[in-house]
C-alpha cells in the first residue's frame, strides 16, 4: 500500500482521546488516527476489491424481498465470534502468521457484509422504502 505522511494540528482534547484509545487498544496513536480516518472516509469504487464490486453490481437486479434479506444479513455467528476472539488476542500479543491471515480474511468478509447491507439499503431507499423509522419520545 502506498502511503503519505500528513501533518495535522488537533485540539488537546482530541489528542487526549487518541492517546486514551491507543492505550486501551494497545495500538499506537498513529494507528488509531489512521484507522479512524480510514473508517470515516467513504470508499471509492477503486478501493473495493473486484469480487466485492461484482457482488455489489448484482444487487440492483434483485427484487425487494431479496434486497431486504441482503440489507439484514449478518455474518455467521461462529465466524463473528472468531473475528472477535482474534481481535482480542491481538490486543494482548502478536498474532501468528496463520492467525493474522485468518483475521484478515474475516475482516474482509465483515467488510463485504457491511458494504452489501449498505448498498442494499441504499437501493431500497431509492425504490421508496422506509429504511429507518423515526423514534417517537
Amino acid at each position: 500500500m502506498n502511503e503519505q505522511t500528513i501533518t495535522v494540528t488537533l485540539p488537546n482534547s482530541v489528542c487526549d482521546r487518541i492517546r486514551t484509545t491507543a492505550q486501551a487498544t494497545s495500538l499506537t496513536s498513529e494507528e488509531v488516527i489512521k484507522q479512524s480516518v480510514i473508517l470515516l472516509m467513504p470508499a471509492f469504487e477503486s478501493d473495493i476489491p473486484q469480487n466485492h464490486r461484482l457482488n455489489l453490481a448484482k444487487l440492483p437486479l434483485l427484487n425487494d424481498i431479496q434486497l431486504w434479506k441482503a440489507a439484514n444479513s449478518i455474518m455467521n455467528d461462529t465466524r463473528q465470534s472468531r473475528l472477535e476472539e482474534l481481535a482480542e488476542l491481538q490486543k494482548n500479543r502478536s498474532l501468528t502468521k496463520n492467525e493474522q491471515s485468518e483475521l484478515s480474511n474475516l475482516m474482509n468478509e465483515a467488510h463485504q457484509t457491511m458494504l452489501c447491507k449498505a448498498e442494499a439499503r441504499r437501493i431500497l431507499a431509492q425504490r421508496g422504502h422506509v429504511i429507518f423509522k423515526a423514534v417517537e419520545h
